[in-house]
């Protein structure tokens, strides 16, 4: 594996040592916020380290690189802890989350830029391998927030904003050719009309009308890359049936193949991080690399995250929080289905926004009022209505 150092790593790196070094002067603030999602974060990354560790032992892993690879998990992880404890006031979360969908509106506009240039886009800086994917996962996350908040906003404004900034990047998220990213919106959108109390209606009426009418406008190139994935390469039996999946889509079946081989020579705590082959599925390459204890361990943390933002958004008085948890709820739905074709939990690009959402999201009880005193997980969110 290759390891790739950025200048945000550094600046990650300060701005949490910073908030550490204050937190020391200022005993009152507290290490860490309490958040239901502390215990499997840290469960999370002492087994990804104890794997590792096994890893470098058995000479599956190069200790130079697993090294920094668990320090980029780390890494993520500092984004979450530095926001969820940093947010305590209304009007900040909001400057953050309009910066948050500023940048995505600028990376719209990059797009664009691309588009007619290179065979398919990516997202700014990606070096000398791009990644669509990525491109369209990230773009997949920030509309699943910007349509969960457009849902509750009570601003003329805001939703007209709102309205334009999905549309805008709708055909950047085509032309990305990604179907995982397709896919995810897809399921994005379907959460979103299940479980919103608001605008319902409209929502399903947009289905609906996108499903009589946008084949007849969606580019050729994106018709044929869905068609494709059925058309030409390797056959393959499922449920006693064949089907035909062209390389792309044939490369993650044979990945999953390969899984479950490193599997079963090390089923308790794999071969530590890097140690096996790059494999373009977060869930094949976290059973290869931390084994079933590991992968036990990353659906207690998915599980966290989900009925936290569930609560939240089932018990919010205020429309910002309502609008804000209910998108982050589907744009993680989202990645953890893109994440049967791609390692989205650890792509920068996707991993950062997703963390940073994710702390916006668990710091809203502490911030807005929420309906009655409730515990979770030992943790207490009262009534300050």
């Amino acid at each position: 594996r290759a390891v790739t150092v950025r200048i945000e790593d550094f600046l990650i790196m300060a701005v949490f040592f910073a908030w550490f070094a204050k937190t020391a002067v200022r005993k009152e603030l507290g290490l860490l916020r309490k958040t239901p999602l502390n215990k499997p974060i840290f469960a999370y990354l002492a087994i990804s380290i104890f794997s590792t560790g096994l890893g470098i032992m058995s000479g599956d892993v190069s200790a130079k690189i697993g090294f920094f690879y668990i320090l980029k998990y780390v890494e993520f992880f500092m984004i979450f802890f530095v926001f969820v404890n940093n947010l305590d006031d209304p009007k900040q979360i909001k400057i953050f989350i309009f910066c948050f969908l500023l940048v995505s509106f600028i990376i719209g506009v990059l797009t664009y830029a691309q588009i007619g240039k290179i065979d398919r886009p990516s997202a700014p800086f990606e070096g000398e391998h791009p990644e669509p994917n990525t491109l369209g996962g990230y773009l997949v996350l920030t509309m699943a927030a910007a349509l969960g908040l457009l849902l509750y906003s009570k601003d003329a404004n805001v939703k007209i904003i709102l309205t334009g900034l999905v549309c805008f990047n709708i055909y950047p998220l085509l032309m990305t050719l990604s179907r995982s990213s397709y896919l995810a919106f897809i399921l994005i959108y379907l959460v979103l009309v299940f479980f919103t109390r608001r605008h319902r209606l409209v929502m399903i009426g947009l289905l609906v009308f996108a499903i009589l009418f946008l084949p007849f406008f969606i580019p050729e190139r994106v018709k044929d890359r869905i068609l494709y994935t059925f058309s030409y390469g390797s056959h393959y039996t499922f449920g006693g049936g064949k089907i035909r999946l062209e390389k792309s889509a044939a490369a993650r079946v044979e990945t999953w193949q390969r899984a479950m081989d490193f599997l079963s020579k090390k089923p308790f705590f794999g071969f530590g991080v890097t140690g096996v082959p790059f494999m373009d599925s977060q869930y094949a390459r976290l059973l290869s690399e931390i084994g079933i204890v590991g992968f036990l361990i990353f659906l207690w943390l998915i599980f966290a995250i989900i009925k936290s933002t569930w609560y939240i958004f089932n018990n919010s008085i205020d429309y910002f929080t309502q609008g804000l948890s209910l998108g982050f709820l589907a744009g993680f739905m989202g990645m953890l289905l893109m994440g049967l074709a791609a390692n989205v939990f650890v792509i920068v690009r996707i991993s950062e926004p997703l963390w940073f959402l994710c702390a916006c999201v668990m710091a809203l009880p502490d911030i807005y009022p929420i309906k009655a005193q409730q515990e979770i997980n030992g943790d207490v969110q009262t009534d300050s209505t």
